[in-house]
């Protein structure tokens, strides 16, 4: 072993010339060793410098002739017999920067021999933390890490867990990946990275567009937090690959593939591995989705290619939403939600799914699967819709069932009948347009995975009943007479009864308590941007617009509550599961005053996870412009009763919300209105003769001071 030693110390040294050009040679002659912790040689593991490929001989020793150019690690693919190496959780260990290498004589991997073998274990594969801001990183450790971790601590009772984040661990920003990598330590599993499209230093290319031999290149600062971006282990009788497949142009500029050069060492890697082996592949973009094909790697066929002689688990982000792709017999994706949904700005995917991760749980090739999604229980497999809650299906029940696949079944009942298989369907999904600016670039996709029924006319309960490809049985049961079934609106809440005030929480719990539709209350803007829940412009004589909130937090309603602010008010309404909540926006002083208004609401909405509880109305022309600007497929209504249903429509309405004098004298609007797909409401009904009337007319909703003789007069009249 002196030679090879002798001979990496002159290379490093010495410089070459050419007749041409003279130019430092690149390539060194690379030795050393892996043991195990008694110093025992391991024979047969295999060595990989980026390219070039060796495995260790009967003493453990390797060697390896590699090119500083190009190659930046030497990395091992750890055995299966052996406890994969980590340090706090983190995956460390088998991996060695090139630089040192070159240097060292005694580049030594010291791998610990398993107490026992299990081919047992589970698999957390999680997509798109996408961390961008202090805020992003707040709801990435108190949502994802802390449910990620309780789910860890169960699993490791019975088996080992490992996991592997796929990719845009952070937005751009280099920063970040210490607070990070900080984030995922001692979460009771060792935890893997690949790269994904933003986690690349924008200032640079990658290393295979920058000019052979530069010193910056876009992996640079993914290299110092997480080692090699292409490497392999084993587990169990699993082999694990995990590979870059973006191709950086540099300012943020990339295409999905995995070139030549990382194909080049998936074949390598797998000529290692026997064939008919069962392999896990991690992947940033997708290969085979065909809800949007723009994400597709261009390069997939030959991929496909490459893997056809192994069964292949491919798990990909990338997209922000859910969907399974089995493009040959042996060959499945998982293309899973986002755990940051979409980025951050809701608890849901483009598809609809809920932010979560995958459970992958496996028994020597028998492998397994469901969705977590975080603050849910695990049982949580699928979201329903209420007839007319659903904006393109309005008389369907309407379930999305994000983990569907061919072998799986949805089927339903009506009041315990059984009524067969769901009819499934391509549409965008309603949560999702709630949820969303009208101009995000990274708008909704036609979600493969929606299904509909029709209920019989007098159906009280449907029951769906999602079948996975494992039979594992998820049933929802849903009542079609509660929940949003009545038409009443409690005005400014269930406020005219004991204990109650006007906009208070316990108004509002209230109305949760009959079941009203709805409970509608009005928000104000204090002059430092603190939404407060109040209907007059003062409270207690307080002007709210020029005050601050530190000027009227303490103030007091009639029933001695403190004036609600809009998050305590969403918080308890999460809670309130019978009745939505009527949010209206107030008239400001200015449009900009306005726009700031909505632009707090929306987003806090947004950030609580309510958008698909809260309906929105308002006088103003310039909110309701505003609102149905930043929202695809929110209810909002106008209030002011000067615009045809036609020009309330043009405005981007989706109801109109008018006084009962308006209607009184157009009482042709309601049919104007439903003619245009509208909702219509009146407001505020308090005489149980004018109830009647409008309720015989064909009105949505009507909101009142009396929701309770209201909602008796509704089932008197069979509504």
């Amino acid at each position: 072993m002196r030679n090879l030693f002798v001979d990496a110390m002159l290379l490093t040294s010495l410089i070459c010339y050419t007749a041409a050009t003279t130019t430092p040679t690149s390539s060194f002659r690379i030795q050393g060793q892996v043991r195990d912790n008694n110093g025992r040689g391991i024979q047969n593991v295999v060595v990989n410098d980026g390219v070039h490929f060796t495995t260790t001989d009967i003493n453990g020793d390797w060697q390896l002739v590699s090119d500083t150019a190009e190659s930046k690690f030497i990395a091992i693919s750890t055995p299966a017999e052996y406890e994969l190496p980590q340090v706090n959780g983190l995956a460390t260990g088998f991996y060695i920067p090139i630089k040192q290498a070159v240097n060292t004589v005694e580049n030594t991997f010291i791998l610990k021999k398993r107490s026992s073998q299990s081919d047992k274990f589970s698999y957390i594969a999680i997509s798109d933390p996408q961390v961008s801001n202090s805020n992003n990183m707040t709801r990435w450790r108190n949502e994802a890490i802390v449910d990620i971790k309780n789910v860890v601590d169960s699993l490791n009772d019975s088996r080992e867990v490992v996991g592997v984040a796929l990719g845009d661990l952070v937005w751009d920003k280099m920063k970040l990946f210490e607070p990070y990598k900080k984030s995922m330590k001692n979460m009771g599993m060792t935890v893997f990275q690949c790269i994904g499209n933003h986690d690349f230093d924008k200032q640079f290319k990658d290393l295979n567009n920058m000019p052979k031999g530069s010193s910056n290149f876009a992996e640079h600062e993914y290299f110092k937090y997480f080692g090699p971006t292409n490497y392999s282990f084993n587990i169990g009788k699993i082999h694990v690959i995990t590979v870059k497949n973006i191709n950086y142009k540099g300012s943020i500029g990339y295409t999905e593939e995995l070139t030549k050069p990382v194909l080049d060492w998936i074949k390598h890697d797998l000529s290692y591995v026997p064939a008919g082996t069962t392999v896990f592949l991690n992947m940033h973009a997708a290969g085979w989705n065909t809800a949007a094909e723009e994400g597709n790697i261009r390069d997939a066929k030959q991929l496909e290619e490459i893997l056809k002689d192994y069964t292949v688990h491919v798990f990909c982000g990338h997209t922000h939403f859910f969907q399974n792709a089995e493009p040959n017999a042996k060959l499945y994706q998982h293309n899973i939600g986002a755990v940051c949904g979409a980025w951050w700005d809701s608890w849901i995917n483009r598809c609809g799914a809920p932010n979560g991760y995958l459970i992958v749980n496996v028994d020597g090739n028998d492998v397994s699967w469901s969705y977590k999604a975080t603050r849910e229980k695990s049982n949580y497999q699928f979201k329903t819709y209420l007839p007319g809650t659903f904006i393109t299906q309005k008389d369907y029940f309407v379930a999305n069932v994000w983990d569907y696949d061919s072998q799986c079944k949805v089927e339903w009942m009506a009041d315990g009948k059984p009524m067969g298989e769901m009819e499934r369907f391509t549409d965008q999904d309603q949560s999702y347009l709630e949820n969303t600016d009208k101009h995000n670039d990274n708008g909704p996709i036609n979600t493969p995975h929606l299904f509909r029924v029709k209920a019989p006319v007098g159906t009280r309960v449907v029951t769906v009943a999602f079948t996975n490809r494992f039979g594992e049985r998820f049933v929802q049961q849903v009542s079609l007479n509660h929940g949003w079934h009545s038409r009443i609106i409690a005005h400014r809440g269930y406020w005219n009864t004991v204990g109650s005030a006007q906009n208070s929480i316990a108004a509002l719990r209230k109305a949760n308590q009959i079941k009203a539709y709805g409970s509608e209350f009005d928000v104000q803007m204090t002059k430092d941007h603190k939404i407060v829940v109040n209907h007059d412009d003062d409270i207690n004589g307080i002007k709210i617009i020029t005050a601050n909130y530190s000027d009227v937090k303490y103030q007091r309603l009639p029933n001695g509550e403190k004036l609600p602010t809009l998050q305590e008010y969403l918080e308890n309404g999460r809670a309130c599961k019978y009745t939505k909540l009527i949010l209206e926006i107030k008239p400001h002083p200015t449009e900009e005053l306005e726009n700031q208004c909505v632009d707090k609401v929306v987003s806090l909405v947004r950030a609580l996870g309510m958008s698909h509880r809260v309906e929105y109305i308002s006088f103003s022309k310039n909110i309701c412009r505003q609102l149905a600007d930043k929202l695809y497929g929110a209810s909002i209504s106008y209030l002011e009763g000067d615009l045809t249903p036609k020009e309330a429509k043009d405005l981007g309405m989706r109801g109109i919300d008018y006084d009962v004098a308006v209607l009184r004298k157009h009482p042709e609007w309601v049919k104007q209105a439903h003619d245009l797909g509208m909702t219509v409401n009146v407001w505020t009904v308090n005489k149980l003769d004018d109830i009647r009337y409008f309720l015989s007319l064909g009105v949505d909703y009507v909101t009142t001071n009396e929701p309770v003789a209201a909602m008796k007069l509704e089932k008197q009249m069979g509504l």
